[in-house]
């Protein structure tokens, strides 16, 4: 045992060494059984001292201070599994004790473990900017799909509501703007809504709030 102490003593472990033995302490497995399952091992990183392990359920917590690593976790009630209602602490000397000559297993377990997490990140990081750049589009042939709408239906009726637009003071409201659409009728059909992010769209119909609008606007516009 002193030599085995002594071997260990002069070993420098990182704070995710300790975090990965605290886990096997828990656990009741040695490193060899832990690299089995990487592939179902969910590893992160919160602070320099503060780790996560999860297989896809309850995570276990495992916070490295000077001289110990603390560990919250699930434990088995009465009522079924627990939500971080279990806590241990192992002092680094004994878990280096315990699992020092397994350092370069845990090194590879690591090195498996950051690199998945890493590729996670990286994944998602281009899913999300595909994701806002398809949304981007999406916006702008909507937009022109509105203007057009404005302008391609019917060339008589585009002009005389365009004629009468021009000569009307649009409703701001709210940041919204208000332009009424007319029919052939001279009736408002729909209202055309620009938001403050300039994107326009069509709305409008018999309930109290859009009357209110047309009311709002008539006023403004003395009809």
């Amino acid at each position: 045992m002193k030599s085995k102490q002594a071997s260990t003593k002069h070993v420098k472990y990182s704070n995710q060494n300790y975090a990965l033995m605290a886990y096997l302490k828990l656990q009741g497995q040695n490193a060899e059984d832990l690299k089995q399952n990487t592939d179902d091992m969910h590893w992160k990183q919160d602070e320099n001292n503060k780790f996560t392990i999860d297989f896809g359920a309850h995570t276990t917590v495992m916070t490295v201070t000077d001289k110990q690593v603390k560990i919250t976790y699930d434990k088995v009630t009465k009522d079924g599994m627990g939500q971080g209602n279990g806590h241990k602490v192992y002092s680094k000397q004994m878990l280096a004790n315990e699992f020092g000559s397994q350092k370069n297993v845990l090194d590879e377990i690591l090195d498996t473990v950051e690199n998945a997490s890493k590729e996670s990140d990286r994944s998602n990081s281009m899913s999300s900017t595909q994701s806002t750049q398809s949304s981007t589009t999406n916006n702008q042939a909507e937009t022109q799909k509105n203007n057009n709408s404005n302008t391609v239906p019917n060339q008589a009726n585009a002009s005389n509501s365009n004629a009468s637009n021009s000569q009307e003071k649009p409703l701001v409201k709210d940041g919204y703007t208000y332009r009424p659409k007319y029919n052939e009728n001279g009736q408002v059909d729909a209202w055309m809504v620009t938001g403050p992010d300039g994107r326009t769209f069509g709305g409008g119909d018999p309930s109290p709030a859009w009357q209110e609008i047309e009311s709002e606007y008539n006023s403004l516009n003395n009809k």
